[in-house]
This record gives C-alpha cells, structure tokens and sequence, in this order.
C-alpha cells in the first residue's frame, strides 16, 4: 500500500460511528467493526515498540529519518482548518510531526489530488451510490488514477482480497449474499485503514407542522427526493 492516505469526512447528514465507509443506515452496514480508540498512551506504546524514539525536540525518529508528514485540504475551510489544528496537536503529543499543506481549491483537487501527490488529505467524501454500498470505483485497484489514467482511487489503495469482494458484489443478485460480501469487505478495510474517518456532517432539518410524507434520506443529497408525495394537513 503506497503512503498517501484519505483522511475522510464523511456526508452523510445523520451521526454515525466513524469504523467504516457505509453509514449505519445502509441495510449492508457492518455493526461489528472493531471501534476507533483515542488512546495516547497505547499509541507511544506502539511506537516505542517499533523503534520510533523520540528526539531532543519531541519527535520520533528512526534510522535518521524523523515521523513526520504532510496534511492538505482545501484553504479557507474553516471547519476542516480546525480539524488540522486538533490532529496536528494530537499527533504531536505522541511525538509526530504533522504539517499542514493547504491549497486553493482550483490547486488542490487538480493533479495534486488526482495523481495523488499528497502525503495524506482531507477530504470530504461518501464512497457508496445513493442506496447501493458499492465503491468500486474508489478502493479498486484499477481505479488508481495516478496509474491508469482513470478512477477515483487516489490513496492508490490496492488489495486483492478486496479487489474480488468488490467484483463479486457488484455480480452478486441476491441481496442477503450481497450484504455479506460487503461486509467482509468492510471488515477487510477497516483492518487496513483504507480511509481514517474523522468527523461526519449532521444536516438538521425542521418541517413545519402539518406538512405529510416529509421522509429524511441520508442516501440523497436534497430533501426533496419525494416531493411528488407530500401533502398539507389543513
């Protein structure tokens, strides 16, 4: 797996545990993935025990080479600014140097982002197609960019085991064989952190009393999808 990684937001407008790529409202949603651990401790721990050392200045070297990286989004966003400022804190209260990279958005999501020159990036996402949990197109091998030309696999994840879940599921027709291929497959991506979630977006929405057939849709990006089925009580 190369270097470069996705440090995700996810929309999906409804809270959600951050373990995987498919919100808990997706019928394919595994809810047994191992949780994400804020530990400080274990993670100096790790490190230690692979021989990252930290220097005079707080930061962990090995073999001459500091731990540190990049982190890049879009300027002028302030949420995602201040999520930086709290992960670069975090990761340097365990010894790691991360810097922020930003770009205008006209720079960062051309070559930089495509033909994935990043060290690491944030970046706001939902890998799944309305209501189908498939995401072929971004975690398939032959979807790295930088490679073949085409594709939205700009981490340049590849693993093979994850390659053919992706091919079966989008074969398979029965959907109970569907929704367990899919959730191997996020067993299998949560085990090698494909995408690090972050945060998700909360979309609240008020309806006015009265209003019938108004039905929230976390797989649809305007909360007009049924519009042709609303009706007011009078």
């Amino acid at each position: 797996m190369d270097k470069r990684a996705i440090i995700e937001q996810v929309y999906y407008g409804l809270p959600r545990p951050v373990e995987g790529y498919l919100p808990p409202t997706s019928w394919a949603y595994n809810a047994d993935l191992p949780k994400h651990e804020f530990n400080p401790g274990k993670a100096k721990q790790i490190l230690d025990e692979a021989g990252w050392k930290p220097g005079p200045d707080g930061i962990r070297a090995k073999g001459g080479v500091k731990l540190a990286f990049t982190n890049s989004t879009t300027a002028g966003n302030k949420l995602r600014e201040q999520a930086q400022a709290l992960l670069q804190q975090d990761w340097r209260a365990v010894g790691v140097d991360m810097q922020i990279q930003n770009m205008p958005a006209a720079v960062i999501w051309g070559e930089f982002y495509v033909k994935s020159k990043f060290d690491t990036l944030m970046v706001g996402i939902q890998a799944s197609i309305g209501d189908d949990p498939d995401c072929l197109n971004r975690i398939h091998s032959k979807y790295i960019a930088a490679e073949t030309g085409s594709g939205r696999n700009v981490s340049q994840y590849k693993n093979p085991e994850v390659d053919k879940l992706l091919e079966d599921g989008v074969r398979e027709v029965d959907r109970a064989k569907r929704k367990a291929l899919y959730q191997k497959l996020q067993a299998v991506i949560r085990a090698d952190l494909a995408y690090l979630p972050i945060f998700s977006y909360v979309r609240i929405e008020g309806v006015k009393q009265g209003m019938l057939n108004y039905k929230p849709n976390s797989n649809v990006i305007h909360n007009t999808w049924n519009m042709h089925e609303w009706g007011w009580r009078a």
